[in-house]
């Protein structure tokens, strides 16, 4: 059966890729860019205005947790994909820290049953480097890698402590051209007892590990990508390895770039993340490191949690912050806006560069590439209420904040999925 073409009419098209940015139409047939001019006209395409909005790619976030299995009580892939809906995003990436983890098989290919029933977007995953994220025999990876939807490899939460270990995991990684994005932090079950207060003890490995990995990549020539950078001496170590030609990227999140330790006194439990909020300087660092390239992506890390967890006290509370549906209004509020950083720039670190480090569909609207289309009202106000997410958690660090741009509307592989806050199953079905 033939499907109705799309034509989006009237909006700032911006994509970085193509070099464009200004007012053209975009027909959308059978699911894929069909052509991006000025005026044009369709017989019988369905249309949505964008008068007064802006067209991008659709947004990329390469690292999310959206737990599910035995964690379905804190997220599923059903809400943490409308969470992504509503942000704008088209295209998730997993972590593997899900209970039980995905460290095998068998694992894997029940999250993939999951994400093709219940998402509502393009879902990959990451699988795990070691056997139960301990550190100790590196998982299958060679038949991991296989599935076309695994992407990369990580212990997400656990540094691999052992040096012989993860130089293992490099040369296997290449042997199988798979991705590594470890963690560099310190592991929560050495740092129980941190304090959210600027005197308390403040774990501060990351460079240590950021070193290490730096090494292993140049010994190995293989690419690693460093989740959520967090500390000033960790973006200057990146940048001098790119500056060496080491194959490595890096991503920051919206929180690691707007928040600093004085803000964790201030909201308790709900800005309690590993890495944990740093400095104002390391702040400024990460900021001037999204200026000249030395942070490649910017991603949500989005870790929900039961808000009866988050209420414990804070030794005893979970890391981890929401972010899907607050990071693009964050991003837009506190970085284009003020002009820290341009739209394009902002739409290359969540949509282009994502996609081509994880060499995936999507970060661009090339003629004849998949309708992942996220249209942004760059002036509407808003402010952040938890309780109206979709998300099962409500650990935002940024509620009550009054936030300028949202998502206006998510087209996933041609489909309206998303317009003005209202969900869509494919068939247009509201969910």
């Amino acid at each position: 059966m033939e499907t109705v073409a799309l034509l989006i009419k009237g909006g700032r098209v911006v994509d970085p890729l193509l070099g464009i940015d200004g007012p053209f139409d975009i027909l959308i047939e059978e699911g894929r860019v069909g052509q991006i001019a000025p005026g044009i006209k369709k017989e019988g395409a369905s249309v949505l205005e964008a008068e007064g909005k802006i067209v991008v790619p659709g947004l990329i976030d390469m690292h999310v947790h959206l737990r599910d299995f035995n964690e379905a009580h804190k997220e599923t892939i059903a809400t943490g994909t409308k969470a992504a809906v509503i942000g704008g995003f088209t295209t998730l990436v997993c972590e593997p820290n899900s209970s039980p983890p995905i460290d095998n098989c068998s694992i894997l290919q029940k999250w993939f049953r999951l994400s093709q029933k219940d998402g509502h977007i393009n879902l990959y995953t990451k699988v795990c480097i070691t056997k139960g994220r301990k550190g100790e025999r590196l998982t299958r990876l060679r038949s991991l890698a296989r599935r076309p939807w695994v992407v990369a490899a990580t212990d997400d939460g656990n540094p691999v402590l052992r040096y012989e270990v993860m130089k293992k995991a490099f040369l296997r990684a290449k042997e199988c051209a798979l991705l590594l994005t470890p963690h560099c932090e310190d592991s929560p079950d050495t740092i129980h007892s941190l304090s959210p207060l600027p005197q308390g003890v403040q774990y501060r490995r990351e460079p240590y590990f950021v070193a290490r990995e730096l090494e292993l990549a140049k010994k190995t020539s293989w690419r690693v990508h460093i989740s959520h950078v967090s500390m000033d001496a960790s973006i200057d170590l990146i940048r001098k390895a790119k500056a060496k030609g080491i194959q490595v990227t890096c991503e920051a999140t919206p929180h690691h770039l707007t928040l600093s330790e004085e803000d964790a006194q201030r909201c308790g439990t709900d800005a309690k993340v590993n890495p944990p909020l740093r400095k104002k300087e390391d702040v400024e660092a990460l900021r001037r490191g999204l200026k000249d390239g030395t942070v490649d992506v910017i991603a949500s890390d989005h870790a929900p949690h039961t808000p009866q967890e988050k209420a414990r006290r804070w030794e005893e509370a979970p890391f981890g912050v929401i972010g899907l549906e607050t990071a693009l209004g964050v991003v837009l509020t506190t970085l284009v806006h003020p002009g820290l950083i341009s739209l394009a720039e902002a739409i290359k670190l969540m949509s282009a560069n994502p996609a081509k480090i994880l060499g995936i569909p999507g970060g661009s609207l090339a003629v004849g590439s998949p309708a992942d289309i996220t249209i942004i009202d760059m002036d509407k106000e808003w402010i952040v209420d938890p309780q109206s997410f979709f998300s099962k958690g409500r650990n935002t660090p940024f509620k009550g904040w009054r936030l300028r741009g949202k998502a206006y509307a998510t087209i996933v592989r041609g489909k309206v999925v998303m317009i003005e806050g209202k969900l869509f199953t494919h068939s247009s079905i509201e969910l």
